[in-house]
């Protein structure tokens, strides 16, 4: 009965996919928060060593609409996640920053998630890993170009 599922691509993609932020949010669960909120203090932690970062930027990284950004981001600085500051140059722009409590809640997640990777990593070869990757890259140009 299930051999059906190995036919087709896109269902074999998703269904990996839901396992993967099915594990994800467990783990984010087990902190208080969603997996989404989850996923964005670790994108904000990465990004701001780097760069300052905006709501688009969010927005733009994760295929999200605005209004469901906004609503997640509110969320997360009415819980103590995250502060919107001012920017100099623009004061309608605000950048987005991690408060200590969201530091250390997104450093907890972290681990977790690095545990799921490196359990992921042990069950193939490096080239089974490269090969991977070169497949989702070929697979999501293919999406982008589908429009």
């Amino acid at each position: 009965m299930d051999d059906w599922k190995h036919d087709h691509l896109g269902n074999q993609i998703i269904i990996l996919s839901n396992q993967v932020k099915h594990y994800l949010h467990q783990a984010a669960e087990v902190e208080g928060i969603s997996g989404s909120q989850s996923r964005i203090l670790h994108y904000i932690s990465e990004c701001s060593k780097k760069t300052e970062v905006y709501q688009k930027d969010v927005e733009e990284f994760f295929y999200l609409r605005r209004s469901t950004v906004t609503q997640t981001l509110q969320t997360m600085e009415k819980n103590g996640l995250i502060r919107r500051s001012s920017v100099a140059r623009d004061a309608r722009l605000k950048k987005l920053e991690l408060t200590g409590a969201g530091q250390a809640l997104e450093a907890q997640i972290h681990t977790r998630v690095m545990q799921m990777e490196q359990r992921l990593r042990e069950s193939l070869t490096e080239e089974e890993i490269t090969q991977f990757l070169s497949i989702t890259d070929k697979l999501g140009a293919e999406l982008t170009s589908l429009g």
